[in-house]
């Protein structure tokens, strides 16, 4: 079986990266978008809706994904789209140091790890599964550095996740004022 593809993109906010992400399926029917959030966007619904009305394509939508707990089916469907890594990122930093009032170096090196692992796993069991994901991620480098503690973390914790899985795309882009540069 051949291998699939794992496609990165990041930007900022409203920057066009989901649009571009379903964009890369608009042809694909059996796809599997997987929300980290329980809302989303009208815009996103509007464009999948279209999708299925217009082409007679299906698409699943799993709202409240956790990259480390919610299955997918690779048996029926060989296109996904993961929205948004950056969320589910500051969800597992809420729960982890939401309450705290320092960390250590250690601590921070091991939950990094954790969610390392935990979007390995998913990517490259769609990968070998023939396979290919989209990764949604978003871009904190732009933003004044957070005052608070919770938000320090979440921010170094994403920038080194993000280099991390960029690195590791077989493409990236970057996505800003509804273009997209590949550069990887």
């Amino acid at each position: 079986m051949d291998k699939g593809k794992y496609i990165f993109v990041t930007g900022s906010a409203m920057s066009g990266k989901s649009r571009f992400a379903l964009s890369q399926f608009a042809e694909n029917d059996r796809v599997q978008y997987l929300c980290t959030n329980t809302d989303i966007d009208d815009k996103i619904l509007n464009r999948i809706a279209f999708n299925e009305r217009s082409k007679d394509f299906r698409w699943n939508i799993i709202r409240n994904f956790s990259v480390n707990k919610t299955p997918v089916n690779y048996e029926e469907y060989k296109c996904f789209v993961l929205d948004n890594l950056a969320d589910w990122i500051y969800q597992r930093t809420l729960e982890k140091f939401g309450a705290s009032v320092s960390y250590t170096e250690r601590e921070l090196r091991e939950f990094v790890k954790e969610l390392c692992h935990s979007v390995n796993i998913l990517v490259n069991e769609i990968r070998n599964s023939g396979g290919t994901i989209v990764v949604i991620s978003a871009e904190t480098g732009f933003s004044p550095a957070p005052i608070d503690i919770t938000d320090k973390i979440y921010r170094e914790v994403l920038c080194t996740v993000n280099q991390r899985f960029a690195n590791k795309a077989d493409e990236a882009y970057f996505s800003f004022s509804g273009l997209q540069l590949k550069v990887k």
